[in-house]
Formats: C-alpha cells, sequence, structure tokens
C-alpha cells in the first residue's frame, strides 16, 4: 500500500479485529489468572482486580503499540 493511499475496507476491519483481539485476550487471562491466586490465597477479589489492571494495561499498550503507525500520519 502506498503512503497516501486510503486503507482498503478489508484492511480496516482487519485492524479493527486485531485491537480488539490485543484489548481482550489480556484482559481475559488477567481476570482468569487474578481468579486463580484469589482461590489460592483465599482473599476476596485482590489478585482479580490486580489481575484486570494489570490485563487493561497491557491492552493499552499492545493497542497503542498496533496503532501507532497510523497515528504518525
Amino acid at each position: 500500500m502506498k503512503k497516501n493511499e486510503p486503507p482498503s475496507v478489508w484492511g480496516s476491519l482487519g485492524l479493527m479485529g486485531a485491537l480488539g483481539l490485543v484489548i481482550a485476550i489480556p484482559l481475559a487471562l488477567g481476570s482468569f489468572l487474578g481468579n486463580y491466586l484469589d482461590d489460592v490465597t483465599h482473599t476476596n477479589s485482590v489478585y482479580l482486580l490486580l489481575g484486570l489492571l494489570l490485563g487493561l494495561i497491557v491492552g493499552i499498550y499492545g493497542a497503542y503499540r498496533l496503532l501507532a503507525p497510523f497515528l504518525k500520519r
């Protein structure tokens, strides 16, 4: 694709799908790991909230890395 050429519809849909996965997968892994650690340590949602927060941070960073080339235009 040339620099000034607009992205195709399928390319844009693929990018949005990848963006969704980049955010959703770390959130899901963080919640599962946090829930597991809460069950092992018998705590009430301490590790679940930390896992969700860490997953959110990783997801936002991954989304930024994915969209960084498009933000420079």
